[in-house]
């Protein structure tokens, strides 16, 4: 009987969890702070959160503030670390490129318009990636058409006109503004089904 007094007096061991020695995250150009999902993550691996931000953010300067950074960081036994910051995602770039917040939410639909020197200018951009090394630039091109087709961006051969381009754009904002409030008044709905 004793022994079993003492078995459930006793805690339940601790676990220690193992992470790996790479990170992959995503971080805003110039706005790495403590606050989660960044602090805690490197605070588990034992990087000192405060001069990781100020280092990154210092890196990350010259670039727009707010840019969604791919970040790569190594972590040693000795808790110092590498840190290897790439070109914006590809994504943000398509969509910065065709002047879009989102990509479509129909199949079928378009939800921007870009141009063949739009994809050959960001593939360039995303050429001097790490992981890109040594990729042929036509290799890259044909997954951002591919992730243009994804996201309902589409790409045309010839350049892109303008004034079209403006009334597109402009017709596409009622469209993705209508289709937002059409998301918010079924959020409302529903919150209304639950309480």
């Amino acid at each position: 009987m004793a022994s079993k007094a003492a078995a459930r007096v006793r805690k339940k061991e601790v676990v220690k969890v193992v992470h790996s020695a790479l990170l992959r995250t995503n971080i805003k150009a110039q706005m790495a702070s403590a606050a989660p999902p960044l602090g805690p993550q490197l605070g588990q691996r034992g990087i000192n959160v405060a001069n990781f931000c100020k280092e990154f953010n210092k890196e990350t300067g010259h670039i727009k503030p707010g840019v969604p950074l791919p970040t790569r960081i190594l972590v040693k036994p000795d808790r110092s670390y590498e840190l290897e910051i790439c070109s914006p995602t590809s994504s943000w770039l398509l969509k910065h490129a065709a002047g879009i917040r989102r990509g479509s939410q129909m199949p079928d639909e378009i939800a921007g318009k870009l141009s063949v020197k739009h994809i050959y200018e960001i593939a360039l951009v995303k050429q001097k990636d790490k992981a890109l090394v040594g990729v042929p630039l036509q290799d890259i091109c044909r997954n951002l058409v591919k992730q243009c087709f994804t996201l309902g961006i589409q790409v045309q051969k010839e350049d892109l006109n303008p004034e079209e381009l403006t009334k597109f754009l402009e017709e596409r904002r009622e469209v993705v503004s209508g289709q937002l409030q059409t998301l918010a008044d079924k959020k409302a709905a529903k919150m209304l089904r639950t309480v």
